[in-house]
């Protein structure tokens, strides 16, 4: 028994959904995807509670440094080991049964500790006082300690958690995924379904972890650079470049806009390798290849330089010309898409479709990032950006494109389940699952939106003003549909029946 099977042998709750099947010999691609998805639920369970606090603080008119605690919390739980941490898992346990690499040694074990201490440790930090948003708007964080809102502790350890966060998204991850497609021996007891690094089921996903790297590593070098001085280990004048705030800025917006994009790119790979196994000819094939590659290389090729589309409200500090170019290569990201609109609806044009809940929950991730996509590119634009950048909408863009990306990588791991666990979930809590989040997950994205384009501030703890809190509103009913949603999913991992169980019970009940 690896380390990670025994830790989700003993974890409670969360251990029983996803209980590592060690009698097919696949633990060694089980064990740590099963650890880093039961994680990341974990925190789901975290963001969602956290996320409710939010509008009930504006309701019942609570201290306002509630609001900005929980949104902090919120935001990150969310984003980074809740649904980076899951397509982690989702996508580790793909990509080794695709090669038939082993997912071990301690590039695993350090992607799940850096992910989880810092997520833990940036936690406590908020919780002592530390209020940033997922924009990390240096140098505010030492602004406020500075002006006593927080202290220099809790700033040192948020950027601690922080640090190690990025080190796992930019360095370690990349870096294990590169491994098991570039190097070692592939054993073909651990080959699920081969495929070729040409398959655009491989493609998005070796794409994806250059992207991370290489866009990352800027930023790793501002970041040690301002960690090593907030530790004393150089003086703060050595790091005076690194806390210049347009070069934290502009470093930090080529990651972070990119690692969207990564995922993006991941999880598109993902969908093009899962929704042929739905099929209902049986045919296994996406209508073009090709197209689908197309597709991820021109998204990859457009969204590399989109970044700029945030910084249209920085003039003078940026050039008109760069602005324009943001938002030019924004709108260049929809050739992908419509391509990727197209092979995929082509697809299960020309060969039908078994619709049974996973491929239908990736499916419906698929049309909320079509819809969340409709709107950046309104907010890209340099007239749409004055208005909007600061409002809601840009909050329901960001919660929107987690949300989808996240539900995406759900309904993969549906069609996965059965392998990590030898366990089989059931349909029915399924097909409630993919109503509930309809409602809810559709409904608190155009409510955010809504209320962005009505003027609504994102960030503010004062929905009373000028009437957002019908917004508010909005968002509470639709987010409590979305948290059911949620729970049924997690109730149907936490019943969900061995294979042969399964089996019997359909035979009996033909």
């Amino acid at each position: 028994m690896t380390i990670a099977t025994a830790i989700v042998k003993g974890t409670p709750v969360f251990g029983r959904m996803f209980s590592v099947d060690t009698s097919t010999g696949l633990e060694e691609i089980n064990a740590w995807p099963a650890l880093m998805i039961m994680a990341s639920f974990i925190w789901l369970a975290v963001a969602g509670l956290l996320g409710l606090v939010m509008p009930a603080t504006q309701i019942f008119n609570l201290d306002s440094g509630h609001f900005y605690t929980t949104l902090t919390l919120h935001g990150a739980a969310l984003a980074f080991p809740f649904s980076f941490q899951l397509m982690i898992g989702v996508g580790l346990h793909r990509s080794g049964g695709c090669v038939g690499k082993a997912i071990t040694g301690w590039l695993p074990a350090m992607t799940f500790i850096t992910m989880n201490l810092g997520a833990a440790l940036l936690t406590v930090a908020v919780l002592m006082g530390l209020k940033v948003s997922l924009v990390v708007m240096f140098p505010l964080p030492l602004v406020g300690a500075q002006m006593g809102i927080w202290s220099m502790n809790s700033v040192i350890l948020g950027f601690t958690g922080i640090y190690l966060v990025l080190a796992c998204m930019i360095l370690c991850y990349p870096l294990l995924v590169l491994k098991m497609l570039f190097h070692g021996k592939k054993r073909p007891e651990l080959v699920l379904a081969e495929r070729s690094l040409n398959d655009p089921g491989m493609l998005g996903m070796t794409l994806a972890s250059l992207t991370l790297l290489i866009s990352g590593l800027p930023l790793v070098a501002v970041g040690t650079t301002l960690l090593l001085a907030l530790y004393g280990v150089i003086p703060m004048s050595m790091a005076a470049w690194a806390a210049e705030p347009v070069v934290f800025q502009y470093v930090f917006f080529i990651f972070a806009h990119n690692l969207m994009e990564a995922m993006a790119l991941m999880v598109s790979s993902a969908l093009y390798a899962t929704l042929p196994l739905y099929l209902a000819d049986g045919t296994r094939k996406l209508f073009s290849d090709k197209l689908a590659n197309a597709a991820l290389w021109i998204l990859l090729l457009t969204s590399v330089t989109s970044f700029l589309h945030h910084f249209i409200t920085s003039y003078p500090a940026q050039p008109a010309m760069l602005s324009y170019w943001g938002n030019i290569m924004s709108w260049g990201t929809g050739i992908g898409a419509a391509l990727s609109i197209f092979t995929v609806l082509a697809t299960i044009w020309q060969h039908g479709l078994r619709a049974e809940p996973g491929i239908i929950m990736a499916l419906l991730g698929w049309v909320l990032y079509i819809l969340d996509g409709a709107s950046a590119m309104v907010t890209s634009n340099v007239a749409w950006a004055y208005v909007l950048h600061g409002t809601m909408w840009q909050s329901g863009h960001v919660m929107t494109v987690i949300l989808a990306m996240s539900v995406m990588w759900m309904g993969v791991l549906y069609h996965h389940y059965p392998v990590i666990t030898g366990r089989k979930l059931d349909p029915v809590l399924g097909a409630w699952f993919i109503r509930l989040f309809t409602i809810g997950g559709f409904g608190a994205a155009i409510s955010m939106l809504a209320g962005g384009a009505a003027g609504m501030p994102r960030r503010f703890a004062d929905w009373n003003q000028e009437g957002w809190m019908v917004y508010g509103h909005l968002i509470v009913i639709f987010g409590l549909i979305l948290g059911a949603a949620f729970v049924v999913y997690l109730y149907n991992l936490l019943q969900s029946r061995e294979l042969n169980e399964a089996m019997g019970q359909r035979v009996g009940a033909t």
